[in-house]
């Protein structure tokens, strides 16, 4: 119950809420307080100088001989009020007078600071007190002033009663709604996670609903239908790999199985048949073991695994060389092969290096016509590799470098090529260009003639 994202968002908002209600019902009841006995205070203190005023009118319109005792208990008659009771002292703490209501014994009167104002307790009454001077016919009282509590302990118990109450009852329907709010947030999550529950390899093609593309939810539900997205891509490029990675094996296995097959038929063969047998079966051997060689790199590529040893090379040299080893090859077919090149230094694999350069020469010449020319050439810091032969369709240009694609199939297949004549080659010298920060593409391919450019960075 409580691993429910919206359980624990319910509970955290529970106790945030429950610490501002704390907090804020702390707050108030102390504000209140503070602000009721400021009233009291100023109240007690109004009361205190009324009834002085008053003792000191009596004493104007009294005659002298009338003694300031007897004024003091003339002016306690008239101050005759519920909740206020007064208390007058001689200077020296003996009680003089007070009104019938005020319990207070001299002891509990001289623990009141001198001029000040304080709370007391006298029996089981609370009451607010202050104390101040004043003079009647020449001798010095003080005056006590005392205002019960009774009613203000009332009002702040109702109050705590109402907040104790009054907050578990706004947490409850607080967490009520906190919880219906997040499960209403929530909800698209839990739809789109029992949607993801029911898509697999046969049905990527299904996306999660959206329901606001705008806010988090719905931004999480576009990232999750573009990773969709790219499963559903490489996934499919993994099956047509597959597919052709199958068709591509089974054409040279079908010709050795047919061949020996052929061959075992009788009983006795002419060494002649033997060796041309045996050709046939070598010949599609050395293509399988360049498709396996191919499909193997092309998998080292795709898991991560093929490292590369950088170092400073020279790729003029290592075109030269290239261009030496294809020759033999070209020559079978009286194409010409002209090299020019400017030095030219980089940071990269020399062996990968190689392979790219090599595939590029082996398209030149497997694509090439009977008497054709390859100009290869290095300026700056691009290689060119242009050959004749049949252009290709425009339709086609983006294609060159995908997995197994051949322009002319049963061309590339019957060709004598460095290359497992596959449809790899381009992929992987793309995939070695892409490694060293170059760049591969094919820049013209009209008028019979074909020019790919290979450029690396500065």
């Amino acid at each position: 119950m409580f691993s429910a994202i919206r359980t624990r968002l319910t509970l955290w908002y529970i106790c945030i809420l429950g610490i501002v209600f704390v907090g804020f019902g702390v707050f108030a009841y102390t504000l209140l307080l503070r602000s009721i006995d400021a009233e009291t205070r100023t109240n007690v203190t109004e009361m205190s100088s009324n009834f002085i005023t008053s003792a000191n009118s009596l004493q104007a319109i009294q005659p002298t001989k009338v003694p300031p005792e007897t004024l003091i208990h003339d002016t306690l008659e008239e101050f005759n009020f519920r909740d206020y009771h007064f208390a007058v002292t001689s200077v020296g703490g003996a009680l003089i007078a007070k009104s019938d209501g005020a319990n207070i014994t001299e002891d509990e009167l001289k623990d009141v600071r001198d001029g000040g104002y304080s709370h007391t307790r006298s029996g089981e009454s609370d009451f607010a007190i202050s104390e101040r001077d004043f003079s009647l016919r020449g001798h010095s009282y003080k005056l006590y002033v005392l205002f019960s509590l009774a009613d203000q302990t009332a009002i702040e118990s109702r109050i705590r009663g109402t907040l104790l109450i009054t907050a578990p009852i706004l947490l409850l329907l607080a967490g009520i709604g906190g919880y219906l709010l997040a499960r209403q947030s929530l909800k698209p999550i839990a739809e789109m996670g029992e949607r993801a529950k029911y898509i697999g390899a046969e049905n990527l093609h299904e996306r999660l609903p959206i329901t606001n593309p705008n806010d988090e939810v719905g931004n999480l539900a576009v990232l999750f239908n573009q990773l969709l997205d790219r499963l559903d891509h490489e996934f499919e490029k993994q099956r047509r790999f597959m597919a052709d990675a199958s068709h591509e094996l089974r054409t040279p296995l079908a010709i050795v199985r047919g061949e020996s097959e052929v061959t075992l038929q009788k009983e006795s063969r002419s060494d002649e048949e033997y060796r041309e047998s045996l050709k046939i079966v070598n010949d599609e051997a050395r293509r399988l073991s360049k498709i396996v060689d191919d499909l193997f790199t092309l998998a080292r590529v795709d898991s991560g695994n093929l490292q590369a040893n950088f170092q400073e090379v020279y790729v003029d040299e290592i075109t030269e060389d290239c261009v030496t080893s294809i020759r033999t090859l070209a020559s079978k077919r009286n194409i010409a092969i002209e090299f020019k090149s400017e030095e030219l230094c980089i940071r990269g694999d020399d062996a990968l290096l190689r392979r790219l350069i090599l595939n590029l020469l082996d398209n030149a010449v497997k694509y090439n016509v009977e008497n054709g020319r390859i100009d290869v050439a290095i300026s700056g810091r691009t290689v060119m590799v242009a050959n004749t032969g049949p252009g290709i369709p425009e339709d086609q240009r983006q294609l060159v470098f995908e997995r197994f694609y051949r322009v002319d199939a049963a061309h590339s297949r019957t060709a004598e090529t460095f290359t497992s004549g596959a449809g790899l080659g381009l992929s992987i010298a793309q995939w070695i260009a892409e490694l060293h920060g170059a760049s591969i593409r094919l820049d013209r391919s009209n008028g019979g003639e074909n020019i790919f450019l290979l450029t690396f960075p500065d």
